[in-house]
Protein backbone atom coordinates (compact mmCIF):
# COMPACT_ATOMS: atom_id res chain seq x y z
CA UNK A 1 0.00 0.00 0.00
CA UNK A 2 1.24 3.78 -1.02
CA UNK A 3 2.17 6.47 1.96
CA UNK A 4 1.58 8.83 -0.86
CA UNK A 5 -1.62 10.68 -1.37
CA UNK A 6 -2.28 12.55 -5.00
CA UNK A 7 -3.85 16.48 -4.77
CA UNK A 8 -7.27 14.54 -5.55
CA UNK A 9 -7.25 12.67 -2.53
CA UNK A 10 -5.83 15.07 0.00
CA UNK A 11 -8.72 17.23 -1.20
CA UNK A 12 -11.29 14.90 -0.94
CA UNK A 13 -10.07 14.20 2.47
CA UNK A 14 -9.92 17.57 3.46
CA UNK A 15 -13.37 17.85 2.77
CA UNK A 16 -14.89 15.01 5.01
CA UNK A 17 -13.07 17.11 7.72
CA UNK A 18 -15.21 20.11 6.95
CA UNK A 19 -18.24 18.48 6.10
CA UNK A 20 -20.06 19.15 9.33
CA UNK A 21 -19.05 22.98 9.17
CA UNK A 22 -21.64 24.56 7.65
CA UNK A 23 -20.11 28.20 5.87
CA UNK A 24 -21.04 29.74 3.29
CA UNK A 25 -19.04 32.63 1.18
CA UNK A 26 -19.65 35.91 0.27
CA UNK A 27 -17.25 38.03 -0.96
CA UNK A 28 -14.61 35.63 -0.67
CA UNK A 29 -15.55 35.45 3.23
CA UNK A 30 -17.07 33.05 5.12
CA UNK A 31 -20.20 33.94 6.59
CA UNK A 32 -23.05 31.96 9.42
CA UNK A 33 -24.73 29.65 7.52
CA UNK A 34 -28.30 29.97 7.15
CA UNK A 35 -30.60 29.03 10.29
CA UNK A 36 -32.67 26.48 9.85
CA UNK A 37 -34.65 23.54 11.90
CA UNK A 38 -35.30 23.23 15.84
CA UNK A 39 -32.60 26.36 16.17
CA UNK A 40 -33.71 28.57 14.00
CA UNK A 41 -33.98 31.42 16.81
CA UNK A 42 -29.65 30.67 16.66
CA UNK A 43 -27.60 32.77 14.64
CA UNK A 44 -24.05 31.71 13.98
CA UNK A 45 -20.98 34.29 13.63
CA UNK A 46 -17.38 32.94 13.01
CA UNK A 47 -14.28 34.01 14.71
CA UNK A 48 -11.97 33.61 11.73
CA UNK A 49 -8.30 34.79 11.01
CA UNK A 50 -7.17 35.65 7.99
CA UNK A 51 -2.99 34.82 7.54
CA UNK A 52 -2.31 36.65 4.16
CA UNK A 53 -4.06 39.66 5.69
CA UNK A 54 -3.48 39.78 9.14
CA UNK A 55 -6.50 40.31 10.27
CA UNK A 56 -8.40 38.92 13.23
CA UNK A 57 -12.18 39.44 12.83
CA UNK A 58 -16.01 37.85 13.15
CA UNK A 59 -18.01 37.25 10.18
CA UNK A 60 -20.59 38.23 9.91
CA UNK A 61 -19.19 41.80 11.43
CA UNK A 62 -23.09 42.91 11.39
CA UNK A 63 -26.13 41.14 12.45
CA UNK A 64 -29.80 41.57 12.82
CA UNK A 65 -32.37 39.59 14.82
CA UNK A 66 -34.85 39.46 17.07
CA UNK A 67 -35.82 40.27 20.55
CA UNK A 68 -35.59 36.30 22.28
CA UNK A 69 -33.46 35.25 19.58
CA UNK A 70 -29.72 33.89 20.04
CA UNK A 71 -26.52 34.25 19.08
CA UNK A 72 -23.49 31.52 19.01
CA UNK A 73 -19.97 32.50 18.28
CA UNK A 74 -17.97 29.53 16.87
CA UNK A 75 -14.66 29.23 17.41
CA UNK A 76 -13.78 32.03 19.98
CA UNK A 77 -11.27 30.00 22.06
CA UNK A 78 -8.87 32.26 23.64
CA UNK A 79 -9.92 35.00 21.21
CA UNK A 80 -13.60 35.43 23.58
CA UNK A 81 -16.47 37.87 22.90
CA UNK A 82 -17.12 40.82 25.17
CA UNK A 83 -19.58 43.70 25.29
CA UNK A 84 -18.04 46.98 25.64
CA UNK A 85 -19.06 47.90 28.73
CA UNK A 86 -17.31 50.36 31.68
CA UNK A 87 -17.60 46.85 33.70
CA UNK A 88 -15.65 45.08 30.90
CA UNK A 89 -11.79 46.95 31.30
CA UNK A 90 -13.36 50.24 31.56
CA UNK A 91 -14.92 50.43 27.80
CA UNK A 92 -17.27 53.31 27.05
CA UNK A 93 -21.05 51.76 27.02
CA UNK A 94 -22.11 50.52 23.47
CA UNK A 95 -24.92 48.25 24.59
CA UNK A 96 -28.60 49.21 25.89
CA UNK A 97 -28.13 50.92 29.30
CA UNK A 98 -30.52 48.62 31.19
CA UNK A 99 -28.91 45.14 29.30
CA UNK A 100 -26.68 42.49 30.90
CA UNK A 101 -22.95 42.98 30.12
CA UNK A 102 -21.31 39.68 28.68
CA UNK A 103 -17.77 38.42 28.47
CA UNK A 104 -17.15 34.99 27.20
CA UNK A 105 -13.87 34.54 28.92
CA UNK A 106 -15.38 35.57 32.26
CA UNK A 107 -17.54 32.72 31.99
CA UNK A 108 -15.01 29.57 31.20
CA UNK A 109 -16.43 28.70 27.49
CA UNK A 110 -14.36 27.07 25.17
CA UNK A 111 -14.55 27.52 21.26
CA UNK A 112 -18.26 28.76 21.30
CA UNK A 113 -20.23 30.79 23.32
CA UNK A 114 -23.84 31.28 23.26
CA UNK A 115 -25.64 34.60 24.27
CA UNK A 116 -29.46 34.88 24.07
CA UNK A 117 -30.73 39.10 24.11
CA UNK A 118 -34.01 39.75 25.70
CA UNK A 119 -33.56 43.89 25.08
CA UNK A 120 -33.74 45.35 21.63
CA UNK A 121 -31.05 47.95 20.63
CA UNK A 122 -27.61 48.34 19.44
CA UNK A 123 -24.81 46.09 21.32
CA UNK A 124 -20.81 46.56 20.13
CA UNK A 125 -18.48 43.80 21.42
CA UNK A 126 -15.04 43.10 20.95
CA UNK A 127 -12.34 40.34 21.10
CA UNK A 128 -10.43 41.51 24.18
CA UNK A 129 -6.73 40.47 22.86
CA UNK A 130 -7.29 41.44 18.94
CA UNK A 131 -9.52 44.47 19.56
CA UNK A 132 -6.56 46.71 18.89
CA UNK A 133 -6.83 45.12 15.58
CA UNK A 134 -10.12 45.76 14.67
CA UNK A 135 -11.67 42.76 15.88
CA UNK A 136 -15.48 43.98 16.78
CA UNK A 137 -18.77 43.73 15.84
CA UNK A 138 -22.25 45.12 16.29
CA UNK A 139 -25.38 43.18 17.00
CA UNK A 140 -29.07 44.93 16.33
CA UNK A 141 -31.66 43.54 18.49
CA UNK A 142 -35.16 44.79 16.93
CA UNK A 143 -34.08 48.03 16.13
CA UNK A 144 -30.94 50.33 16.93
CA UNK A 145 -30.89 52.20 19.88
CA UNK A 146 -29.06 53.12 22.76
CA UNK A 147 -25.14 54.40 23.62
CA UNK A 148 -23.95 51.76 21.02
CA UNK A 149 -25.56 54.83 18.43
CA UNK A 150 -23.09 56.83 19.71
CA UNK A 151 -19.93 57.71 17.93
CA UNK A 152 -17.37 55.00 18.62
CA UNK A 153 -15.12 56.92 21.32
CA UNK A 154 -17.06 58.98 22.53
CA UNK A 155 -16.13 57.62 25.85
CA UNK A 156 -12.52 59.02 25.82
CA UNK A 157 -13.89 62.16 27.27
CA UNK A 158 -15.68 59.86 30.26
CA UNK A 159 -12.18 58.49 31.45
CA UNK A 160 -13.19 55.02 29.60
CA UNK A 161 -10.36 53.07 28.06
CA UNK A 162 -9.55 54.47 24.42
CA UNK A 163 -10.74 52.81 21.46
CA UNK A 164 -8.28 51.49 18.94
CA UNK A 165 -8.46 53.41 16.31
CA UNK A 166 -9.05 49.90 13.92
CA UNK A 167 -12.10 49.17 15.85
CA UNK A 168 -13.72 52.54 15.91
CA UNK A 169 -12.88 51.87 11.66
CA UNK A 170 -14.89 49.29 11.76
CA UNK A 171 -17.90 50.12 13.82
CA UNK A 172 -17.90 53.43 11.65
CA UNK A 173 -18.33 51.05 8.75
CA UNK A 174 -21.43 48.86 10.52
CA UNK A 175 -24.20 51.31 9.72
CA UNK A 176 -27.15 50.27 11.92
CA UNK A 177 -29.64 51.05 9.38
CA UNK A 178 -27.82 48.66 7.05
CA UNK A 179 -27.39 45.97 8.96
CA UNK A 180 -31.72 46.41 9.54
CA UNK A 181 -31.67 46.01 5.85
CA UNK A 182 -29.60 43.51 4.68
CA UNK A 183 -29.84 40.90 8.08
CA UNK A 184 -25.82 40.28 7.90
CA UNK A 185 -22.88 42.58 6.88
CA UNK A 186 -19.88 41.20 6.05
CA UNK A 187 -16.20 41.63 7.65
CA UNK A 188 -14.90 45.05 6.30
CA UNK A 189 -10.96 42.91 5.69
CA UNK A 190 -9.93 45.99 3.60
CA UNK A 191 -10.43 48.44 5.74
CA UNK A 192 -7.61 46.74 8.17
CA UNK A 193 -5.63 44.42 6.01
CA UNK A 194 -2.12 44.05 6.57
CA UNK A 195 0.65 42.89 4.26
CA UNK A 196 2.74 40.90 5.17
CA UNK A 197 5.41 40.93 6.76
CA UNK A 198 3.14 43.04 9.42
CA UNK A 199 4.17 45.55 11.10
Amino acid sequence: MSSTINRRKFFLLAGTGLAGVNVFSQGGLPIEAPDSGAESDVHRILALFSYNGGVYYFNPAGLHIEVGQTVEWVGVGRRAVTSYHPSLHNHELRIPENAEPFDSASMGSGSTFRRTFDVEGTYDYYSPSHEYLGMVGRIIVGAPGGPGEEPPGYGNRQGRAVMYPDAASVLEHLKSEDIVSQKRIPYPTDLVRRDFPWR
